[in-house]
């Protein structure tokens, strides 16, 4: 094949369907196909933060064992391929991002320089606490040119126990490899501690791992988006109310019409009863907003959805919020799958065209069919 693969998007559901049935089964007839065309340089299949939320956490111990390996389905397919978390495509992140789904404010989840700084005041609460020092002594222990002596050969402790960390997911494997005292010792370099403390997170094996040593934490799912999806669900209900309550108003003054009509009424006097047209929708501010976000162009799709979603017979699923979350990363792909019902929401908006696949088992031929255009 010459040129660059296509980049393939799956839905959640394509994870979950080849997940839960058998090997000889229709789905997983549909994952050899693809996985043939990646062995063969004709595709890449990435993932993103949805998928990791959605198929893969749960945090109750009764899933565990499930959820771990729901990871390694998600590495097996995609491998290092992933569609970078939002904020890091305004900074220019993009697909492959060598299996980065999300990275903290300065592009890492955990950085040398905050975990020096959470260090630094960690000596700084011990040095306060010692007592019988006077005030030259407490002075020559904060300065930072003593903390690394302190460090080296004082046995100071910090960072190897998980509490250390506030709540943040970290291995044991992490902590029993020694590169945290190494690194308070000045004996590990910021890239090498960088690597080792973030690799595991763009692992989907081992983050689904790691994640159940946490189960007492919440459905990320609900913790970081439930109150964004309500308020959208609350936005779009309020639309489609005050729809419902103009249509009916119409009904009303069609019927107001008629019966003056029928008691005898002039029909073009009549006609001053007029229904009321309903007031175009402007989001352009949702969109400017977005785009501030996740970098220009990537939400247009969202004003669409809300123009389509607020009429009425329209009925807002809870999964439509990640749905056009996700369908952010439409742009990256060649194609992205999606259900039915996106797939119709979005069958005339421009800038999707030939890109959205309502089916899993049509996504072969759909590649196959592209891939015959490239060749000719």
């Amino acid at each position: 094949m010459t040129g660059q693969p296509l980049i393939i998007y799956l839905d959640t559901q394509d994870y979950i369907r080849v997940f839960n049935e058998a090997d000889d089964g229709p789905a997983h007839g549909v994952l050899d196909q693809l996985r043939a065309f990646c062995d063969r340089g004709e595709i890449v299949i990435g993932y993103s933060w949805a998928i990791m939320l959605e198929f893969i956490t749960r945090p109750t111990e009764k899933f565990r064992e499930e959820r771990v390996r729901r990871g390694q389905l998600v590495k097996d397919i995609c491998g290092r391929n992933a569609f970078p978390y939002f904020s890091d495509l305004k900074r220019g992140a993009r697909f492959p991002n060598n299996g980065a789904w999300i990275t903290g404010r300065d592009g890492k989840l955990i950085s040398a320089g905050w975990f020096r700084r959470q260090m630094e005041m960690k000596y700084l609460e011990t040095v306060a606490k010692q007592t019988g020092l006077n005030r030259a002594q407490r002075r020559k222990l904060q300065a930072r040119s003593s903390m690394k002596e302190v460090f080296c050969n004082s046995g100071f402790t910090w960072g190897t126990k998980r509490e250390h960390f506030n709540g943040f997911p970290v291995s044991e494997e992490l902590i029993a490899s020694g590169v945290l005292p190494r690194f308070l010792q000045g004996l590990c370099t910021d890239a090498e501690f960088e690597e080792q403390i973030n690799s595991w997170f763009s692992d989907p094996a081992e983050f689904s791992r790691i994640a159940y040593d946490y189960a007492d934490k919440p459905n990320l799912l609900d913790e970081f988006f439930g109150p964004s999806m309500r308020n959208m669900e609350d936005s779009l209900r309020q639309m489609q109310n005050a729809r419902i309550e103009l249509d009916n108003s119409n009904k009303t003054i069609r019927r107001l019409r008629k019966e003056l009509i029928d008691m005898g009424l002039d029909k073009g006097k009549s006609r001053r009863l007029k229904p009321v047209k309903p007031p175009p929708l402007n989001l352009s501010g949702v969109v400017r907003t977005m785009e501030a976000y996740i970098g220009e162009g990537r939400a247009g799709h969202i004003e669409h959805y809300f123009l389509k979603a607020s009429k009425k017979g329209h009925r807002f699923k809870r999964s439509d919020f990640i749905d056009i979350m996700q369908m952010c990363y439409v742009p990256d792909c060649d194609f992205f799958r999606c259900d039915k019902a996106m797939a119709d929401l979005f069958k005339d908006y421009e800038p999707f065209a030939g890109k959205l696949v309502a089916k899993f088992n049509a996504l072969p031929s759909r590649i196959e069919a592209r891939l015959g255009e490239t060749t000719m």
